[in-house]
């Protein structure tokens, strides 16, 4: 159980190990922190868990039989070294990883060239999987379409979904990729696999600092989507980041959007969603969050490029459905209270964004949140940031107990605002939401899923 918790955090970690090291070293407690998810059990998974176990074992069997009694003294020795006998499984089955997982991802390019399907990578700090849902829902309406499935973004989840689904790569006309990435390099290797025609690039902001190491990095790293675009490359000038940035990179073939092409944006009553006309013709979707028109724009100039009508675009965004956890709304109508589910959000301008939304609420309006991880530099500023956006737009701030309380508190009070309530865990607050909220609130879930842990 012990080992199998420590290579939770591993595999949570994406296997980097100084990461996963300073995590397990950080929390003296790790061996019974509970998780929100489980262990995908792959061959490497597999293979690390039985490595370390022989490694363990070996040691401590060795030390028995040169030291009698006194070699048993070595096994506490070696369970406060579990994370380091872990690191020393991944650093041996490397050549092993490194081979096998070429092997896929040769395997999946060889798929993808061989078919005459349309690639469109979508990459960004934040909407790649709203904006590929956008896009499927509109390309659907005349094309027969295949999506990368929940937030699978990596090079080898990727390469294994193009493995497990090659029978539908001869029988779909346009293959929709999200691409995630922590360092430089990443998103380029996923193009070199799947070659894309198209690309959408939703946005830059800090979200990652703390593994790309710098906002230059993270600017970086996500260009290298459009920078390796085979045809034309879209881009969301409603973006602060890509704006300034994008006059910097060698583009193919770009094409830059913005939300100020539409006219009379308008918000419907009781958070149903937006209306806005563009070319002429008046759009529905549900969606409720203005920067959604943005990538809704961008992912309407793919269609039209791959002829879609205006009709068929506008069909295909008005049956786009709420994405889970991404501004989600649900409302309770014994209770008279609307929850807008946002615990997918990783960032901060989709704090700013949830909070904008919360302005259309009626009654009182509520938070909860425990803040934004992997900040690095910016984290303390950033939090301050939050809690002066919050003093300033929300009636009562619940925070869930986080290294980031601090400073969200200390931009609450640069107000004077001292309307919130600090909860020590996830299920705490939670369970106190039957007594805190009333008829008629409304209560933003803010990135109420801030790691692998509650």
């Amino acid at each position: 159980m012990v080992l199998k918790n420590l290579l939770y955090i591993l595999q949570s970690e994406g296997y980097y190990f100084k990461r996963f090291l300073s995590f397990a070293y950080a929390h003296p407690a790790w061996w019974k922190l509970e998780k929100r998810q489980k262990i995908v059990w792959t061959p490497k998974a597999c293979l690390l868990w039985v490595m370390t176990a022989v490694i363990f074992w070996s040691i401590a069997i060795f030390s028995f039989s040169i030291f009698n009694r006194q070699g048993l003294l070595m096994i506490p020795f070696l369970a406060i070294s579990l994370p380091f006998l872990m690191g020393i499984s991944l650093m041996l089955i490397y050549p092993i990883d490194y081979i096998l997982k070429k092997k896929k991802i040769d395997t999946a390019e060889k798929i993808i060239s061989s078919s005459n399907i349309k690639v469109v990578g979508i990459a960004g700090s934040y909407g790649k999987t709203s904006t590929k849902e956008i896009l499927a829902s509109i390309l659907s309406q005349k094309l027969a379409v295949i999506k990368t499935p929940e937030n699978i973004n990596t090079d080898i989840g990727i390469a294994n979904f193009i493995i497990e689904n090659k029978k539908q790569f001869k029988e779909n006309d346009v293959f929709i990729v999200e691409m995630g990435a922590y360092r430089k390099g990443e998103i380029k290797k996923i193009c070199r696999m799947v070659r894309p025609f198209y690309s959408i690039l939703t946005g830059v902001n800090e979200s990652h600092l703390e593994r790309f190491g710098s906002l230059d990095n993270i600017i970086q790293g996500k260009f290298e989507l459009p920078q390796n675009t085979r045809d034309l490359a879209l881009l969301n000038l409603d973006d602060k980041n890509i704006r300034k940035n994008h006059t910097r990179f060698s583009l193919q073939k770009s094409l830059g959007i913005s939300k100020q092409e539409t006219q009379n944006i308008y918000p419907k009553e009781n958070f149903q969603g937006l209306e806005f006309r563009w070319q002429g013709k008046k759009f529905e979707t549900i969606l409720l969050a203005e920067h959604n028109i943005s990538l809704i724009l961008l992912c309407a100039k793919i269609a039209q490029k791959l002829s879609l009508s205006l009709d068929e675009i506008c069909a295909g965004i008005k049956n786009i459905h709420p994405i889970e956890h991404r501004l989600q709304p649900i409302y309770n109508k014994h209770t008279d209270i609307m929850v807008i589910d946002d615990s997918y959000n990783g960032n901060f301008d989709g704090i700013k964004s949830g909070v904008q939304l919360l302005g259309r609420a009626v009654g009182r309006k509520v938070v909860l949140t425990p803040g934004l991880v992997e900040l690095g530099s910016k984290t303390e500023s950033i939090h301050r940031q939050i809690g002066k956006l919050y003093s300033q737009h929300v009636d009562l701030v619940l925070i869930i107990r986080s290294v980031m309380t601090d400073h969200i508190i200390q931009g609450l009070k640069e107000n004077n605002f001292t309307n919130y309530k600090i909860y020590e865990t996830t299920q705490e607050a939670h369970a106190d939401l039957g007594n805190i909220l009333q008829k008629s609130d409304t209560i933003l879930f803010q990135n109420d899923l801030t790691d692998n842990y509650f």
